[in-house]
């Protein structure tokens, strides 16, 4: 037995080929890829308007973005088919001057300084 299998043609099997195999494989993930099903812009939801929207289809998603409509805060809804949920919340603080103690700080504190 050992013979037959030393004297068999062995295949060549490429690495891109058998991670199309494993592609293949794998069940596709469905994701928001459809504006139709999303708002419109000028469409009010929630005390929010919807300002623009855009597909990008590299990264399976298409992002949203909204205003609210009394303070005016920004808000980026990024519309996907995914289990994971995640949110962040930023302020946009400028410092009153420009002579970087705030950026100076930031490092001093968080970074640590050996002099």
């Amino acid at each position: 037995m050992l013979s037959a299998l030393r004297t068999a043609p062995r295949l060549q099997v490429s690495a891109s080929a058998v991670r199309l195999q494993r592609l293949a494989a794998c069940p596709r993930r469905h994701y928001a890829s459809v504006l139709d099903s999303l708002p419109k812009p000028g469409d009010r939801i929630h005390g929010f308007t919807l300002e623009k929207t855009k597909h990008v289809p590299e990264l399976e998603l298409s992002a949203l973005m909204f205003k609210h409509d009394k303070t005016g805060a920004d808000y980026l809804h990024v519309a996907r088919d995914d289990e994971n949920n995640v949110f962040s919340i930023g302020f946009k603080t400028n410092p009153p001057d420009a002579t970087g103690v705030p950026h100076i700080l930031e490092h001093v504190t968080l970074c640590s300084s050996e002099k």
